[in-house]
């Protein structure tokens, strides 16, 4: 297994401890599987496919401890450890062995942000950066839920607020990235920038919880380690009640949320 694979491992088998946690796994698993996260409109199944991605393998193909890192992922943003904004690129990626073409995309990122590919991508450890100057106000789900309408079917929306992250440059990766790799960078510097294949939209989550220093001008030397086992306690379990909602509430009021003014994903279209 590669570090973050291990990474994922360490998840599964904290999630294995409770009954709970392996419940909302295998629920989120099949929903995964059967399409239920697809957003349609420009988002379809970017979401999705910016937690984690793999052209080889369909996510029923997926190994258990994959789908395990997914859902921490999504727990954390369900709980609001984390959030996510969507940015403006200038079309979906192409092939890996077109740098040139994705570079010339990247270009035509939203002029706040700076969208950097590594043209050799010998060895490193992401595909690329994306740095922002200025603050950025984005949308972050706060854990709690409520109703929209008094009718006793009424499916529960999460509650967001806004919060502010500060200029940065965080690691960029483009096309698919298995949830782990996803997970180790959120994890390790606090934040990751995703760009997976058919999708015109830069993903870019931000973890409040660790990595960087409130997002400061670059990534911490002394990010946490990754370790065998996990080492990180998960957060999955705890908001399984969030993992077995139908998405289209929580994604409608992060939707409404990122129309504030200044937000990251000002003028993608919508």
């Amino acid at each position: 297994m590669t570090v973050h694979e291990d990474l994922a491992q360490g998840f599964l088998e904290d999630f294995q401890k409770e009954p709970s946690a392996m419940t909302a796994l295998l629920e989120l698993r099949d929903r995964h599987i059967s399409g239920d996260m697809n957003e349609g409109d420009i988002y379809g199944t970017g979401y999705a496919d910016a937690l984690g991605s793999s052209a080889r393998f369909a996510p029923k193909q997926w190994p258990l401890h994959q789908h395990a890192a997914f859902l921490e992922l999504h727990a954390l943003v369900g709980s609001g450890a984390a959030t996510y904004t969507c940015i403006s690129t200038g079309g979906a990626p192409g092939a890996d062995a077109d740098r040139e073409g994705n570079a010339a995309k990247l270009a035509q990122t939203h002029p706040r942000f700076t969208a950097h590919l590594d043209m050799t991508q010998n060895g490193a450890d992401a595909d690329g950066t994306l740095r922002w100057e200025g603050r950025l106000e984005v949308s972050r789900p706060t854990g709690a839920f409520f109703y929209g309408s008094a009718c006793r079917n009424a499916s529960q929306s999460i509650l967001v607020k806004p919060a502010n992250v500060a200029a940065s440059s965080v690691p960029l990766e483009v096309g698919d990235s298995w949830p782990s790799r996803t997970l180790m960078h959120l994890i390790q510097y606090g934040a990751v920038a995703r760009w997976p294949y058919g999708s015109k939209l830069i993903w870019l989550f931000l973890n409040f919880n660790r990595g960087v220093d409130w997002w400061g001008d670059r990534p911490r030397r002394d990010a946490p380690a990754i370790r065998s086992g996990g080492g990180i306690a998960s957060s999955g379990y705890r908001v399984a009640p969030f993992v077995t909602q139908s998405v289209a509430p929580f994604w409608g009021y992060i939707r409404e949320a990122d129309k504030w003014t200044d937000a990251a994903s000002e003028d993608i279209g919508l």
